[in-house]
């Protein structure tokens, strides 16, 4: 047999705390796998990390490194390092010391996005031949309602009766207003001169009247001394008799009347007054309205019939959709 390039190998223990030298590999004997080191950080990386999902056509994983993805459930102890990565991202086993792998059986895998953001989530699987089907055929059952008809209902006329009512006849009071002084208005003329007029002088006769009898005097006795019986006399009545007396005529000279003359001068008109005007009182006479009726004639609702609904039955065909494939396994690292 050639010689073979044999590398350094030993435990995972032992590869983590290895350093190495620039690109040196090393082999670990519990993983399986290949490590690359640089000679300062212990450990270095490993080519195949754990957790990578890989296609595999075999039917079973082709060596301890690897599980298949058949969401089974393994232990937290002794696939620590896959733990340390997946975690219960695709289930929480029994919820202490196991933990579920990945379920890839008829199913493909799908990148993590912004539509499909939860690591592990699943949804339906293929079915038979790798359709997909997306609904159920579903048939409805048709159903038929009843038909109702409503009765018919007559409402009954009613006639009101009114009573014979008569108002009382109302007389308002009398006002008397107040009388209104209008504002007289005042007129100007103008100044005007008349000529004087001398009339002529007449001169009356005089007319002498005559009398029929003289004058009459009356004459008392009355004692004059306290001591004796002297007495004297006095006139104690005088009546003129009828007679006339001569008037002479009146001489009337002429009358000279000198021109007038009129300065410019106003004339007022009065106010006009309107004495209180009085309204007298209104008098409403009663009002007698005499009985009557009123009447409501009948209101008539004829029957409703409505007739019966049928929804014929709603028939829903399957849809699906046959992927084109090839099936293999998918495996995990760990």
């Amino acid at each position: 047999m050639a010689t073979a390039l044999q590398l350094r190998r030993g435990t995972t223990a032992q590869n983590n705390s290895f350093t190495g030298a620039a690109g040196e590999l090393s082999y670990d004997t519990a993983t399986e796998g290949l490590r690359v080191h640089d000679g300062s950080t212990a450990g270095g990386f490993e080519i195949l990390p754990s957790g990578s999902i890989l296609p595999f056509g075999g039917t079973a994983a082709p060596t301890a490194a690897f599980l298949l993805c058949d969401g089974s459930d393994v232990s937290r102890t002794t696939y620590a390092r896959l733990f340390a990565v997946i975690a219960t991202a695709y289930g929480a086993g029994n919820g202490s010391s196991t933990f579920g792998l990945p379920d890839l059986r008829d199913r493909v895998p799908l990148g993590k996005g912004s539509n499909n953001s939860t690591l592990g989530a699943e949804t339906g699987s293929a079915a038979a031949s790798s359709v997909i089907t997306n609904a159920t055929s579903t048939t409805g059952t048709s159903n038929t309602g009843t038909g109702t008809t409503g009765t018919a209902n007559t409402g009954t006329g009613t006639s009101g009766s009114s009573t014979s009512t008569t108002g009382t006849g109302t007389t308002g009071t009398g006002t008397t207003g107040t009388g209104t002084t209008g504002t007289g208005t005042s007129g100007s003329s103008t100044s005007t001169t008349g000529t004087g007029t001398t009339g002529t002088g007449t001169t009356g006769t005089a007319t002498s009247g005559s009398t029929t009898a003289g004058r009459t005097n009356t004459t008392g006795t009355f004692a004059t001394s306290a001591k004796d019986s002297a007495t004297g006399t006095a006139l104690t009545d005088n009546v003129n008799a009828a007679h006339t007396h001569a008037v002479p005529g009146l001489s009337v000279p002429g009358l000279s009347i000198p021109s007038l003359s009129v300065a410019g001068h106003t004339h007022t008109v009065p106010g006009l007054a309107v004495p209180g005007l009085s309204v007298p009182g209104l008098s409403v006479p009663s009002l007698s309205v005499a009985g009557h009726t009123h009447t409501v004639p009948a209101l008539a609702v004829p029957g409703l019939s409505i007739p019966a609904l049928t929804v014929p039955a709603l028939s829903i065909p399957a849809l699906t959709t046959t992927l084109p494939s090839s099936v293999v396994n998918y495996i995990i690292k760990t």
